[in-house]
């Protein structure tokens, strides 16, 4: 028989799991305005919705939301520099706050519920520093929120793990948003194009992942 979760980390992996699942839940029932009415009501409120934006991309990085997608989604919004600067801020903070749930919910109920693609990012963060979660953050392999939570588990230092964070992120985020801006001109159907190929490939991901973690789990039960 696998080894028996204690009441400590039942709790702690209840608290992750409802993490992860409030986006999905708030995403899958609340009404989405269109890109003309998101785009006036952020205009409206100035760096209050910047900020907003930029506060959303925090939340949805700590989940497996694709990150692709809401930076196209920012450029769409915001257009290129400002798309591209609350883009980096709010993967900034949401890699922040994954390295500090990471720290504060421990390394077995993490490693429980992530797997072993968690465990290889753990391993390269705790050997190689900067240059590991570099690789990491550049590595299409593994998510940008298992990359957060990795960070937190491992001895990297905070202000190593933030600075290697921030060179991975930039490349794509450039890219992303300048697609996102040079689609928003097409209106709904440039949304349509730019970000609906990303959440499919984003959700058929997802899937395979939890398949996965529950052939894994059987497998463990099992020995």
């Amino acid at each position: 028989m696998g080894e028996r979760i204690s009441a400590a980390q039942a709790v702690r992996a209840g608290l992750l799991v409802a993490i992860l699942l409030a986006g999905a839940v708030v995403a899958l029932t609340t009404d989405l305005p269109t890109v003309d009415q998101l785009r006036g009501r952020v205009a409206d409120a100035g760096l209050l919705g910047w900020a907003a934006v930029a506060g959303g991309t925090a939340v949805a990085v700590l989940a497996p939301i694709p990150r692709t997608a809401l930076a196209l989604l920012t450029g769409i919004l915001l257009g290129f520099w400002p798309g591209l600067l609350v883009t980096v801020v709010g993967a900034l903070l949401g890699a922040l706050m994954g390295f500090g749930l990471g720290r504060a919910l421990g390394r077995d109920t993490l490693l429980r519920l992530a797997g072993p693609r968690l465990r290889r990012a753990d391993q390269l963060a705790m050997e190689r520093g900067f240059t590991a979660v570099l690789l990491a953050r550049l590595t299409p392999v593994l998510p940008f929120f298992l990359v957060n939570y990795a960070g937190g588990l491992s001895g990297v230092r905070l202000p190593v793990y933030l600075a290697a964070t921030f060179v991975g992120l930039l490349p794509g985020a450039v890219f992303n948003v300048a697609v996102g801006s040079v689609a928003g001109s097409l209106g709904e159907w440039g949304l349509a194009i730019a970000v609906g190929p990303v959440v499919v490939v984003g959700v058929v991901l997802g899937v395979r992942w939890w398949r996965r973690r529950g052939r894994s789990a059987a497998v463990s039960v099992e020995g």
